[in-house]
C-alpha cells in the first residue's frame, strides 16, 4: 500500500477553497490531511475561518482548524468580495460547525503540527490564499524547514494577472510574504494562473451539479453558480477552479507538466507589484538555485472528471 501524503491546508474560503477542500474530503485514501489553518484574503480572517470550520465540518473532514493571520505583513487587507460574495462562499449557507477553532494561532499550530511528525517524515504545505501564515512561520521558526517536503501553493502568473494586469491576486495581496516564501530555500510548486486558467468547470457542468439531489454535488454547484454569474466569469461561461489544482497536482501528477524557475516577487510600490517574476533561464543558474517547478500544462478534461467524480463520491460516502 502506499504511504499516504501529509498535508496542510492553509486557506482563505472562498468558492474555489471551499470546492478544493471537497476534492481533498474526497481523497483521503492518498491525501492525509493533517491540519486546516486559515488567513485574511478572500475576505476577512473572522468570515474565512468561520468557512473553514463549516465546510470542514459538512465535509466529513475530522481535523484542527486554526486561525491565521488578520492582515498582510506590509499592506492593507484587500478582500474580494465581489467575486466570492459577502460570506466567502456565494450565497451558500452551510450548517455551523459544532467544533471550535484551535486555541493558538495559526502559526504556532503549524510549527507544533510539523514538530510533531514521526522522526523522518515530512509534510506538504498547500497554501490556497496569501502566503502570509507561511512566511510567519518559516521566520519565526526557520528550524522547521526540514519538516517540510515542498510548498505547492496556488499563487502567481509567469504571464499576466488577474488583480492587475501583472498580478495574481494571492501574491498581490501579500507580496513581502510571496518574497519571503520564495527565498526560504523550500522546494517550491507554482500553480498559478497559468495553469489554473485551464481547470475549470463549465456553465452546464455547473447547472449540473446544482440540479443534483447528492448534497455535496449540490452546495458545490450553488457556489460555483455564484462564482459564474459575477462579471468576472460570466461572459467566459466557464469558472476556474485555482485551488483545487494543487491537491490534484499531488494525486495525479500526470495531468500536469511544468518548468524548473527561479522565482521571485516583486514588492515594489509599482505597476508591477505583486508580479511573480520567473526566471527560466537555467543556463544562468546552479541546479538547486532553480528553487521551483512552474506548472504550465493542465489535461482540462482528466481535470473536469475527476473533480466532479469526487465531488459525487464525497455526497454519497456522507449518505451512508
Amino acid at each position: 500500500m502506499t504511504e499516504k501524503i501529509k498535508v496542510i491546508m492553509d486557506c482563505d474560503p472562498g468558492i474555489d477553497d471551499a470546492l478544493a477542500m471537497a476534492y481533498v474530503a474526497a481523497n483521503q485514501d492518498v491525501l492525509e490531511l493533517l491540519a486546516i489553518t486559515s488567513v485574511s484574503g478572500n475576505q476577512s480572517i473572522e468570515k474565512v475561518t468561520r468557512n473553514a470550520l463549516d465546510l470542514s465540518e459538512f465535509y466529513g473532514l475530522n481535523v484542527p482548524v486554526a486561525e491565521g493571520a488578520h492582515e498582510p505583513l506590509v499592506r492593507e487587507p484587500q478582500f474580494a468580495g465581489e467575486v466570492h460574495g459577502n460570506t466567502g462562499l456565494g450565497n451558500c449557507v452551510l450548517p455551523k460547525a459544532e467544533k471550535q477553532v484551535e486555541k493558538e494561532n495559526a502559526v504556532l499550530f503549524l510549527h507544533k503540527i510539523l514538530s510533531e511528525l514521526p522522526e523522518g517524515e515530512q509534510a506538504v504545505l498547500v497554501p490556497t490564499g496569501p502566503l502570509t501564515n507561511i512566511a510567519l512561520l518559516l521566520k519565526t521558526f526557520p528550524e522547521i524547514k526540514s519538516r517540510i517536503r515542498e510548498i505547492v501553493f496556488m499563487g502567481g502568473a509567469a504571464k499576466g494577472g488577474n488583480v492587475t494586469p501583472a498580478a495574481e491576486f494571492n501574491i498581490y495581496a501579500d507580496p513581502e510574504a510571496a518574497q519571503i516564501v520564495c527565498k526560504a530555500g523550500v522546494p517550491l510548486v507554482m500553480c498559478g494562473l497559468d495553469v489554473t486558467t485551464q481547470c475549470f468547470l463549465t456553465k452546464n457542468q455547473i447547472a449540473k451539479l446544482c440540479q443534483s439531489n447528492n448534497e455535496v454535488a449540490k452546495v458545490c454547484g450553488d457556489m460555483a453558480g455564484f462564482y459564474i454569474s459575477q462579471p468576472y466569469n460570466k461572459y467566459k461561461g466557464t469558472v476556474n477552479v485555482h485551488d483545487a489544482v494543487p491537491f490534484m497536482y499531488l494525486v495525479h501528477p500526470e495531468f500536469f507538466s511544468g518548468e524548473k524557475a527561479k522565482i521571485s516577487t516583486d514588492c515594489s510600490e509599482g505597476v508591477s507589484r505583486g508580479s511573480t517574476l520567473c526566471d527560466f533561464r537555467w543556463w544562468n543558474y546552479k541546479e538547486e538555485e532553480m528553487n521551483a517547478l512552474v506548472l504550465n500544462k493542465a489535461d482540462t478534461e482528466q481535470f473536469q472528471q475527476h473533480l466532479i467524480s469526487a465531488i459525487y463520491e464525497l455526497g454519497e460516502t456522507r449518505k451512508s
